[in-house]
C-alpha cells in the first residue's frame, strides 16, 4: 500500500512539473564536443568495440561532459546491469545531451527497473523548453519499459505546450514505443489522431502519432477511423500520409473502403499507394479486385509487387483464371513469378488441371530464362506446390549455379512444409519426406554455407515434420565442422537451431562472433564530413553522406571494402516495396560476408526519413558487408539497426533498383 501511494505521490510531481514549470536560473557551461581525432573520443570507442564494461562504468563519472556522454551512448548498444546505476545518476547530469543520451541509453537496456530514475529525472523547471531533449529522451525511454499506467499518464498529460517541439515528440515517440509492445487504449488513439490532425505540430511529432496508429497491432480505431481517413485524404507529407494509409487497415467500413480506392486513383507517390494496397487485406475482396488487377499491370513495379503480395494473401481460387492471364502478359519477371506463386497458393489441391497447367507454364519459362535471380523467383513460386518435389530436387541435383540451387532447396523447404503435402501425396507422403530429407542431407555434404543453412531451416520447421525421420544428428555436427565463423555465421546458427530442434531443446545456444576488425584511427583521420561514397549502379548513381562520429567502425568498414573494390559487379539482392534495398553478400543471395565483423552501433538517429543507410544483421554484433537503403520511414528499427549514413543525392535511382541491378564501382571521395 505504502509502495503504491508513493508512486502516485511520483506522477503527481511528474505531472505537476508539466503543468508548473519554473525557469531554472543556472546555466550549463560546459558541453560536449565530438571529434574522432581526440584521444577521448578513441579511447571510448575502443572500450566500446572490446566490450569493457568496467572501464565504461567508471568513465560515466569523468569530468569531461564528452566522455560521459560517449560512455552513455556505448551502454546504448552493450547490455549491462552494472551500468545502471550510474546511468540512473546521470539524469541529473548537468549537461543536457548527457542526460539525453543516458535516457536513450536506459531504454535501449529495457530493464524495468529505471522506471523510477526516468520519471524522477524529468526535469521540472523548464518554461524555456531547455531541458526538453532530456526530457523528450526519457519519455521515449519509458515508452521502452513502462506498463500500461505509465502509457495512459504520458497520454493524458496536458502540461506540453504546442510550441515544446521536442518534448511534444518524446511524447509521440513515447506513445509509438507503448503500441510497439503492445500497449494501447482508446485515450492514446484518440492522443495520437489528435496530434496528427493539428498542423502546428512538427512533421515529425505527427510522423510518430501516424506510425502509432500504423505499426500498433490490434488496434480497435473505430471511434476514430473517419477522422484518420480525413486526416489521410488531406495530409500533404507523403511520409505521414502512408502511415495512415497503413492505419486504415485497421478496419473494414466501406465508406473507409471507398476513400482508400480514390486516393489509389490519383497521381501521387507510388509508396503511398503501396501502403493503400497493403491495407486493402481487410476489406471484402470483391469489391477491390478491380484496384488489384490493374495494381499488377501498374508501371511501377512496387505497386504491382505489392499487388502480388495482396494476390498471394487475399486472392481466391475463383480467380486464378485472372492472375494467369496477366501473368502471361509482358509484365515484370518479379511480378510474373509472384504472381505464379499466388496461383499455386490459392487453388485447392483438387484443381489438378488447372495446377497441371500452371506447373508447365513456370517449367517453361525456367527453361526459357538466363537470369538465375528469375529462375530463383520461379522456383520459388513451385515450392508452394507439394507435388513439384521431384521436379525442385531434380533441378537443384544438376543446376550449377550456386545461387538457383540454394534457391531450389529453399523451394524445397516450403513444399515440404506446406498444409497440403500429405493430401497430394498420401500413403507416399511419409516416403517422399524421407527423400526430400536424404536429399538435402547429401546437398549438406557440399559444405555450401547458403546450400547448409537453407537445409537447416528445413529441419528446423516443425511443420517440415522431418524430425521424426532423423536417427543420428552426425550429418548436421559435420556440416558445422564445414562452416566458418564469422563469415558464414548465419548457416551456422541454422544448423544449430536445427540440433535444438531435433533435441528439443527450445533456447539454443548459438555461435558468437569473435573475430571483429578493429578500427585504424590512422584512416579515420582520412575521414572528414565532407567525406562520401558515390555509388553507382545499373540504374544511375546515388551518393551517401557518412556519419563517422555515431558509427566509426561502420564508416571505416564501409569505406575499407568500397576502396577494395569488393562491393564491385555485386548484386542488389533484396529488395522489399516501400521498405528497403538490400546488397553486400558475395554469393548475391543473403548469404555470406567477410572474414570478420564488426559492432553494432546503435545510437540516437532514428529512421525517421527514406534514405537512410544502414548495416544488415543476423543479431548484435553480427555485421560485416552487408548493407541497405530505406525507402522510407521505418522507425521500428530504430535502435537495432546501425545507421552509418544518409542517401543525400539520387533517391530517384534508390526507388527505381530491382533484385538483379547491380553495383559497378563505389567512389569514395573526401572533397
Amino acid at each position: 500500500m505504502q509502495s503504491n501511494i508513493y508512486k502516485l505521490f511520483i506522477l503527481s510531481c511528474f505531472c505537476t512539473c508539466l503543468i508548473q514549470c519554473v525557469p531554472d536560473s543556472g546555466k550549463v557551461l560546459t558541453e560536449v564536443s565530438l571529434a574522432h581525432e581526440t584521444q577521448s573520443f578513441q579511447k571510448v570507442i575502443n572500450y566500446q568495440s572490446s566490450g569493457n564494461v568496467d572501464s565504461l562504468v567508471s568513465l560515466l563519472n569523468s569530468n569531461d561532459p564528452t566522455i560521459r556522454y560517449l560512455a552513455s551512448r556505448a551502454f546504448a548498444t552493450i547490455p549491462a546491469e552494472a551500468a545502471l546505476p550510474k546511468l540512473h545518476a546521470m539524469l541529473d547530469d548537468p549537461v543536457i545531451k548527457v542526460r539525453s543520451m543516458a535516457a536513450y541509453a536506459l531504454g535501449q537496456q529495457r530493464n524495468t527497473d529505471s522506471e523510477q530514475a526516468l520519471i524522477t529525472g524529468f526535469r521540472q523547471r523548464d518554461t524555456m523548453s531547455v531541458d526538453n531533449e532530456a526530457n523528450g529522451a526519457i519519455l521515449t525511454a519509458l515508452g521502452k519499459i513502462s506498463n500500461q499506467s505509465i502509457a495512459a499518464f504520458i497520454a493524458s498529460a496536458e502540461g506540453y505546450r504546442q510550441q515544446d517541439t521536442l518534448l511534444v515528440e518524446g511524447q509521440m515517440k513515447s506513445l509509438y514505443q507503448f503500441g510497439l509492445r503492445g500497449i494501447s487504449s482508446p485515450e492514446i488513439i484518440q492522443k495520437a489522431v489528435d496530434a496528427i490532425r493539428n498542423p502546428i505540430l512538427s512533421d515529425l511529432a505527427r510522423l510518430y502519432a501516424a506510425h502509432y496508429l500504423a505499426r500498433t497491432q490490434n488496434l480497435n480505431i473505430d471511434k476514430v477511423k473517419f477522422q484518420i481517413a480525413e486526416a489521410f485524404v488531406d495530409e500533404g507529407n507523403p511520409d505521414i500520409k502512408m502511415a495512415l494509409a497503413t492505419a486504415l487497415k485497421h478496419t473494414s467500413d466501406p465508406e473507409i473502403l471507398s476513400t482508400l480506392l480514390s486516393q489509389m486513383n490519383l497521381q501521387q507517390d507510388y509508396r503511398v499507394k503501396c501502403n493503400i494496397i497493403g491495407s486493402l487485406t481487410s476489406y471484402e475482396h470483391d469489391l477491390v479486385l478491380p484496384t488489384i488487377l490493374e495494381a499488377l499491370r501498374s508501371d511501377n513495379i512496387h505497386i504491382a509487387r505489392k499487388a502480388a503480395d495482396y494476390v498471394a494473401t487475399n486472392g481466391t481460387a475463383n480467380d486464378a483464371s485472372k492472375y494467369r492471364d496477366i501473368a502471361k502478359d509482358s509484365i515484370p519477371t518479379p511480378v510474373k513469378t509472384a504472381i505464379y506463386e499466388s496461383v499455386f497458393r490459392q487453388l485447392p489441391h483438387y484443381y489438378e488441371k488447372t495446377k497441371n497447367a500452371t506447373r508447365w507454364q513456370v517449367q517453361q519459362a525456367i527453361a526459357n530464362e538466363s537470369n538465375p535471380y528469375a529462375i530463383a523467383g520461379y522456383l520459388s513460386a513451385l515450392g508452394h506446390d507439394p507435388a513439384n518435389s521431384k521436379y525442385l530436387m531434380t533441378y537443384a541435383d544438376t543446376t550449377t549455379n550456386i545461387l538457383v540451387k540454394t534457391a531450389a532447396v529453399e523451394a524445397l523447404g516450403t513444399l515440404v512444409a506446406h498444409k497440403d503435402f500429405n493430401a497430394i501425396h498420401q500413403t507416399l507422403a511419409r516416403s517422399t519426406r524421407r527423400k526430400i530429407l536424404a536429399f538435402i542431407q547429401e546437398l549438406m555434404t557440399l559444405n555450401d554455407e547458403g546450400i547448409t543453412g537453407a537445409a537447416a531451416n528445413i529441419i528446423a520447421d516443425p511443420n517440415s515434420q522431418l524430425k521424426p525421420l532423423i536417427d543420428s544428428t552426425d550429418f548436421l555436427k559435420a556440416a558445422l565442422t564445414g562452416l566458418k565463423a564469422p563469415q558464414q555465421l548465419e548457416s551456422i546458427h541454422a544448423v544449430e537451431k536445427a540440433l535444438a530442434h531435433i533435441r528439443g531443446v527450445t533456447k539454443p545456444t548459438l555461435t558468437q562472433a569473435t573475430s571483429f576488425k578493429n578500427l585504424d584511427w590512422t584512416k579515420m583521420k582520412e575521414i572528414t564530413d565532407k567525406t562520401k561514397a558515390i555509388v553507382k549502379t545499373t540504374r544511375g548513381i546515388f551518393s551517401i553522406t557518412f556519419y563517422p562520429i555515431e558509427s566509426p567502425e561502420s564508416v571505416q568498414n564501409f569505406i575499407s571494402l568500397s576502396e577494395s573494390d569488393f562491393y564491385d559487379d555485386m548484386f542488389f539482392h533484396r529488395v522489399v516495396p516501400n521498405f528497403v534495398i538490400q546488397t553486400g553478400s558475395p554469393r548475391g543471395d543473403n548469404y555470406g560476408g567477410a572474414d570478420y565483423v564488426i559492432h553494432s552501433e546503435l545510437g540516437q538517429r532514428s529512421y525517421d526519413e527514406a534514405g537512410y543507410v544502414g548495416m544488415a544483421s543476423a543479431g548484435p554484433n553480427t555485421e560485416s558487408t552487408q548493407w541497405f537503403v530505406t525507402h522510407s520511414p521505418t522507425p521500428h528499427l530504430n535502435g537495432r539497426y546501425t545507421i552509418f549514413g544518409k542517401v543525400t543525392e539520387g533517391m530517384d535511382v534508390v526507388h527505381n533498383i530491382q533484385v538483379g541491378d547491380r553495383i559497378t564501382d563505389i567512389i569514395i571521395s573526401h572533397l
